[in-house]
């Protein structure tokens, strides 16, 4: 899924290139000079990547009705406090992806879903859910009736039934329990795992498991307007794929400004045996081939249109959401909502 933690970038003079590391300038100008090669080179990739999939991403405004419902469900369960900073990149994420979705009931379930998958992306909140017992605990019968966060997610889990068909909903529930695997992977990865040169299909297993992009894919289609899954079957991987690049994509400057490590973007090409540029030129061009497979499955109509919304609404999330520190790359505005 999309990082959306509120851990403190670590600063950029920190960066270990070896190529500044080595220069004879002083820190000052080193550091000002790579923040201006990673500034250039993110804009260009930005503007790039929305170049070439030829979408307009249009500017949305708060939803204060969904707002007012999710605080309400939080309030009711007690846990409004804890999880009052994980709301609002979720409400965003909630009002851009799904703005096409009309029934308030389905984009609570989505909001409540999205507030309680980013906290658990938050390892100070996971260490706190004994998550390597999650699986047991919910093939038991335990976690059902309990009201920490994992049993919140269980039960929210269990009502996508009555928003999504069958099949859909069912892929709704395992991606969820794959991402909990993602994230005690994800910790792994954070506590200095060494990787393999010839572990990239892990690199792109573990994306994928903590990506949550199935679960996001099938929240397009509402079983009200799309009974059939047989219309969009065919682009979910696709679309899991689509989501997961432009994520890394659009986290890039974030996430070399942070000196961040140990991400599918700088693991991708440390297995590769490649840059992280020449990575990051490759991941633009792969989404660019995804998305008009997505066009060329889908063709036209309804759910070609909810898929295009989406799409759209995928980039505005990034866009809107100060997380991602777009707006000193592009022309943008952020959604800013008080905790």
């Amino acid at each position: 899924m999309p990082s959306t933690d509120a851990r403190i970038p670590v600063p950029v003079g920190d960066s270990s290139d070896s190529d500044i590391r080595s220069s004879s300038v002083g820190p000052k100008s080193t550091c000002t000079a790579y923040l201006g090669s990673v500034i250039d080179v993110s804009r260009h990739a930005v503007r790039d990547l929305l170049e070439r999939l030829r979408l307009d991403v249009p500017t949305y405004q708060r939803d204060y009705k969904l707002e007012s419902r999710v605080k309400d469900v939080l309030r009711s369960w007690g846990v409004e406090k804890q999880l009052q900073l994980y709301l609002p990149p979720a409400l965003i994420l909630t009002t851009t992806c799904y703005h096409q979705i009309t029934d308030i009931e389905t984009k609570v379930h989505i909001a409540l879903f999205s507030t309680l998958v980013i906290a658990l992306d938050d390892p100070s909140i996971l260490s706190t859910q004994a998550p390597d017992e999650f699986h047991r605990r919910l093939c038991s019968g335990a976690i059902q009736g309990e009201l920490d966060i994992l049993g919140r997610l269980t039960n929210n889990l269990g009502e996508m039934w009555g928003h999504y068909p069958p099949f859909a909903a069912s892929s709704i529930f395992t991606s969820a329990l794959q991402f909990v695997n993602g994230c005690l992977l994800e910790q792994c990865a954070q506590k200095g795992a060494v990787l393999s040169s010839d572990a990239l299909p892990f690199i792109t297993y573990r994306r994928n498991m903590s990506g949550l992009a199935e679960a996001f894919a099938y929240f397009i289609w509402p079983k009200d307007k799309f009974p059939d899954v047989e219309v969009y079957m065919q682009a979910i991987p696709d679309i899991c794929w689509y989501q997961n690049h432009v994520n890394d994509i659009l986290s890039f400057y974030k996430e070399e400004l942070a000196g961040e490590t140990g991400n599918y973007m700088s693991d991708r090409a440390a297995a590769s045996g490649r840059t992280t540029l020449e990575t990051l030129s490759e991941v633009i061009d792969e989404t660019v081939v995804i998305m008009q497979r997505i066009r060329n499955i889908l063709g036209e109509g309804e759910a070609r249109d909810a898929w295009e919304s989406f799409a759209r609404g995928w980039i505005a999330f990034h866009t809107s959401s100060p997380r991602y520190r777009l707006k000193e790359l592009i022309d943008c505005e952020y959604i800013i909502i008080n905790h």
